[in-house]
């Protein structure tokens, strides 16, 4: 008897200061509703097929933690090692080489089920590449940002720029110079983060510096060291 009094006093103080820690850093009630009412979405939602399907099965199969932060994004980000290389296991990929905005936003359920604290996200090269126009591509990527705040209003949002390209006819860097410029007003407009990576990767010529890439769009080693140390800060902080 007495010891089933004691375990119980004992779940219930873990409660109590859960929800106290939840209520504190994540801002109120709602979270803590959100958070116990969360459940992973069904397997096999996505529509895409081959290594996007294999990706995105592999993703709503893997169990939410708290805190996640997320990088989201198409290859550029698929093949960064984001997890070893800022020794967090929170930290989670969640890129899908091919994938275009829209896709992403088809894919949305499992990136905001888990209510993460960070989402970062570089997205734009490849529907410029497959002949979308800018206008499209930022209407696009608003709508993709209204639909993660609208879900999981917590969550710190950053938008990193399009990197530059070399020897890629259908992604002209002039081009991506503009997207870049309207997604600095998404984010200005809605009070978030844009992170200028443009800037460190290109050339004077507005060229992919090739000391960062394998192949004028594709980082390297070097690459992805330098684009962690761009947003190391925002990563810890």
């Amino acid at each position: 008897m007495k010891k089933g009094l004691i375990i119980s006093i004992t779940i219930n103080l873990v409660f109590i200061v859960f929800g106290s820690y939840v209520i504190h850093k994540k801002g109120g009630m709602d979270y803590l509703q959100k958070f116990f009412s969360r459940k992973k979405t069904d397997t096999n939602t996505y529509q895409g097929t081959g290594h996007s399907k294999i990706r995105t099965s592999f993703f709503e199969a893997m169990p939410n933690d708290t805190n996640e932060i997320i990088f989201l994004g198409n290859s550029l980000t698929e093949f960064g090692e984001w997890s070893e290389m800022f020794g967090k296991t929170k930290v989670k990929n969640r890129g899908i080489s091919q994938d275009k905005i829209i896709d992403v936003i088809n894919r949305l359920d499992e990136i905001v089920e888990s209510f993460p604290d960070k989402i970062f996200i570089m997205l734009g090269t490849n529907d410029l590449g497959q002949g979308i126009n800018i206008t499209q591509i930022l209407s696009e990527y608003e709508m993709m940002i209204d639909s993660i705040i609208k879900r999981t209003p917590l969550t710190r949002i950053y938008i990193q720029s399009v990197l530059p390209t070399s020897a890629k006819p259908s992604r002209r860097n002039s081009d991506i110079i503009r997207i870049n410029g309207g997604l600095r007003k998404i984010a200005e407009q809605r009070s978030l983060v844009y992170i200028d990576l443009f800037s460190l990767f290109s050339t004077e010529n507005n060229e992919m510096n090739m000391k960062y890439s394998v192949d004028g769009l594709h980082l390297n080693g070097a690459g992805y060291l330098l684009w962690k140390q761009a947003i190391d800060g925002f990563v810890k902080g």
